[in-house]
């Protein structure tokens, strides 16, 4: 689990990004990641034991901006960036 300090939910030219604060895992092969999106826990789900989940609700509320449900519905994931690399996240779930 990441803490909410090294995740930020992102709009960019109209696409749901996360930033990660993490080196990019070995394994960045678009089509064996997934994304879980939820109104509180988001679940950055990769090939093995890669994977990462977020807090999306904190206590200063939603760390996701207006419009991010929507933007992940109709790009049908997330492109989600490490340190180091980016894969893109396909809705599961």
């Amino acid at each position: 689990m990441l803490p909410p300090e090294a995740a930020r939910f992102e709009i960019r030219a109209g696409a749901p990004v996360l930033a990660l604060d993490v080196d990019a895992p070995a394994a960045l092969d678009d089509d064996k990641w997934g994304v879980m999106n939820r109104l509180t826990m988001v679940v950055v789900d990769g090939p093995g034991d890669a994977g990462f989940l977020l807090p999306r609700m904190t206590p200063a509320g939603d760390a996701a901006p207006d419009g991010w449900d929507e933007a992940v519905d109709q790009a049908g994931g997330v492109r989600v960036h490490f340190g180091g690399g980016s894969v893109f996240a396909r809705s599961i779930g």
